[in-house]
């Protein structure tokens, strides 16, 4: 698969209609729908902090050219999304109270595809929206057609761990005093999730600018950060997925080792593992293509 470098065909892929909202119960939830559902619509749940403009190009136009429509959101407290709403109950394992839950971010997503007519979805789910989306399987899975959980883990704090050297991204907020500041932050930012082998600072930028644009948002990371960290320990849970599953991650990912992902295959009765090579905390345009293929190949055996 080829590196998307056309400027218009990038904007086309991640923010082609900024201002398209669906309200909820919670809010107004922002979102990108694209292509035509010839096999079904993949869903794509971002990770923390991340807005729906950081999704793979590489990935969502290889969506598309398989026959699939792809539903790209923003979460509460990310992006141009205003969802709010109380915390649904403590999970286990909960240490604080936090201002919601994952599980509260995947009924969002619930309230969203039974609103846009779109179920039942094939989702995606990268770092924290691989959390979000396990949830999602549980709580909807009428809804949920395949899961594929990529780069995330299992809440058992014992497995997953980041490397020292990447453990700043946790605790350092990024600068919103100029917007130069804050691309020069995202191009380090970038670094240490990308990790040694596939760094694309020229990408990192034009999704870092366009992050920019829609606003950035500190509190809203630190609530997002809540919720994962009061959602506890999810194996147990996890046990009960019904959902065909499939779970990818890299063996270079600097923030959630390997491990958080052999341990999410090995909870979800029947999930397959796809180890990528080389692939750190991020999806780089060099291992989209294997990325797509697992994707669509996974799609159609479920739907089969």
């Amino acid at each position: 698969m080829a590196r998307i470098t056309d400027e218009q065909q990038l904007h086309d892929l991640l923010e082609p209609d900024g201002e398209r909202f669906c309200e909820i119960s919670t809010g107004r939830v922002n979102y990108s729908r694209l292509g035509t559902p010839l096999r079904g619509t993949v869903l794509l749940v971002a990770g923390l902090s991340m807005h729906r403009t950081a999704w793979s190009p590489e990935l969502i136009a290889g969506l598309h050219a398989a026959g699939y429509a792809t539903l790209a959101t923003d979460n509460r407290d990310a992006g141009l999304t205003d969802a709010a709403g109380r915390h649904a109950g403590p999970g286990a394992g909960d240490e604080f109270r936090a201002a919601y839950g994952l599980v509260d971010m995947a009924g969002d997503l619930r309230e969203l595809i039974l609103a846009l007519d779109v179920g039942p979805v094939h989702v995606v789910g990268m770092s924290m929206g691989g959390m979000i989306a396990q949830h999602l399987a549980l709580l909807a899975p009428e809804l949920v057609s395949s899961l594929t959980s990529v780069m995330s883990t299992t809440g058992d704090r014992a497995v997953g761990r980041p490397q020292q050297e990447s453990k700043w991204v946790f605790l350092t907020p990024a600068p919103t005093d100029s917007r130069e500041a804050y691309l020069a932050f995202s191009e380090r930012y970038h670094a240490a999730l990308a990790g040694p082998h596939y760094p694309d600072f020229e990408r990192a930028r034009e999704t870092a600018e366009m992050t920019w644009a829609r606003g950035v948002d500190l509190a809203g990371t630190a609530r997002q950060l809540q919720a994962i960290q009061a959602d506890g320990d999810r194996t147990e849970r996890l046990r009960r997925v019904a959902t065909p599953t499939l779970v990818v991650h890299g063996d270079a990912d600097p923030l959630i080792g390997v491990s958080g992902g052999i341990a999410t295959a090995a909870a979800i009765p029947g999930a397959r593992l796809l180890t990528i090579e080389r692939m750190g905390h991020s999806i780089p345009w060099q291992c989209a293509g294997e990325l797509t293929d697992a994707v669509v190949a996974h799609a159609g055996a479920a739907s089969a």
